[in-house]
């Protein structure tokens, strides 16, 4: 087994790393043709603080009130128990509400990997709840610090002394009494929670120092105090209101998603047509050749317009939000559009299904994951790659429903 370790020194050095392992991860199969960090950045500035399993917008609260629970305790390790023990009881208390609900762990329960704590995090920081940096355990170990600073520091006037800093902002709603062990605890707000989250979201931003926050998405949206069933961000009903620089790079990503769409499509058929003298099925290969048929009748010349006059862009955005977006990836995008000035024979193009294939055996070829160049690899394909670009939309929509059920 292979592991991968560094020295602790803080918090900026840790998401160096961090940011470092995930630039590494492009042979991803997840990623087929690389794409991944263009897509963090448009979902980034979209919506801050959100990752692709934050489906329900309480719990930023639930882990913070975790957090004030695991704080309690003394030395760092004890906090690290004391935190996972919380969670657990809240899965459990949460689970009643059963699948489909957005409940995180609720099958592994105590058995789970990466607790709520973990996976909301990053977001907490974002949304300026969590104050203090780096990972929990670096958290553990600063409240431990601070108890100590207090306890030798001589009492104030009045006879107290000075308070425990556990490194969130303590402007927040109270939770509920006894909380977690609270019977029918569910991801419903009260009004001063969804006004507190409201705000939280609506200024909301990646970068430190602001830049980017103007196309921030949850003001706007979450002024919107109906549900929403809108499909896709771009079909949202307050579009409309969003200020001109939002609304233009959300155009943008809408035309960046329909027509990228297109080459996955494509190197889906690349694949089904390897794979046919391989036992492959037929019937799988037609199906993606009637989806690109279909994307290519919608495909609009002002999307690939859009994406060739503007796709210089897209590094400046990425460093915005701290994700490196690779040259190559950006001569792949311009390539893939000049073809599209001429959708009918992109089919037959054999410069097309080249491009497509080229881009996923220069990811992944010395990796041995390729399927254009592995038999192997192509064997553990289960028939289709990839999927349409929405910049983390479906947890969006759900967090921002979830705030229009408030009262």
């Amino acid at each position: 087994m292979n592991f991968l370790g560094w020295v602790d020194h803080d918090s900026e050095h840790e998401q160096s790393v961090l940011r470092a392992l995930g630039a590494a991860k492009g042979h991803d199969a997840r990623d087929e043709l690389g794409l991944g960090t263009i897509r963090d950045s448009f979902a980034d500035l979209f919506f801050p603080g959100l990752s692709t399993i934050q489906e329900r917008v309480r719990y930023f609260l639930f882990v913070q009130w975790c957090c004030e629970v695991a704080a309690r305790q003394g030395d760092p390790q004890r906090i690290i128990d004391e935190l996972r023990r919380t969670e657990v009881l809240l899965i459990q208390r949460l689970s009643v509400l059963g699948a489909g609900e957005g409940v995180i762990g609720i099958q592994s329960q105590e058995d789970l990997e990466r607790m709520p704590s973990e996976i909301y995090w990053n977001g907490l920081a974002v949304l300026g709840m969590r104050r203090a940096g780096g990972s929990r355990l670096r958290w553990a170990r600063q409240i431990a610090s601070s108890r100590d600073r207090v306890k030798q520091a001589a009492p104030i006037e009045d006879g107290g002394g000075s308070a425990v800093d556990i490194g969130f902002d303590m402007v927040r709603p109270p939770p509920p009494a006894g909380f977690p062990s609270i019977e029918g605890l569910n991801f419903g707000l009260d009004t001063d929670e969804a006004a507190f989250l409201r705000n939280r979201l609506r200024n909301a931003c990646v970068d430190p120092v602001g830049r980017g926050h103007e196309y921030n998405l949850f003001g706007p949206f979450s002024a919107y105090r109906r549900r929403t069933s809108a499909s896709d961000a771009w079909d949202h009903p307050r579009v409309s209101r969003l200020r001109p620089a939002a609304r233009d790079l959300l155009m943008l990503g809408a035309a960046f998603s329909r027509l990228m769409h297109g080459a996955v499509i494509l190197y889906n058929i690349r694949v089904a047509e390897l794979m046919l003298p391989e036992g492959g099925r037929l019937d799988v290969r037609d199906a993606h050749v009637a989806s690109f048929t279909t994307w290519r009748d919608r495909l609009s010349p002002a999307d690939v317009d859009l994406v060739i006059r503007r796709i210089g862009e897209l590094p400046t955005l990425g460093a915005i939000t701290r994700h490196s977006v690779d040259p190559h990836a950006i001569l792949f995008v311009r390539r893939w559009a000049e073809r599209c000035l001429g959708p009918d024979t992109l089919l037959s193009d054999p410069r097309a299904a080249a491009l497509v294939g080229d881009r996923e055996v220069f990811l992944k070829g010395a990796w041995g994951t390729s399927r254009i160049t592995s038999r192997k690899a192509r064997a553990r394909w289960r028939g289709e790659s990839g999927s349409t670009l929405d910049y983390r939309w479906h947890v969006a929509r759900r967090c921002l429903n979830d705030l229009a059920a408030a009262p």
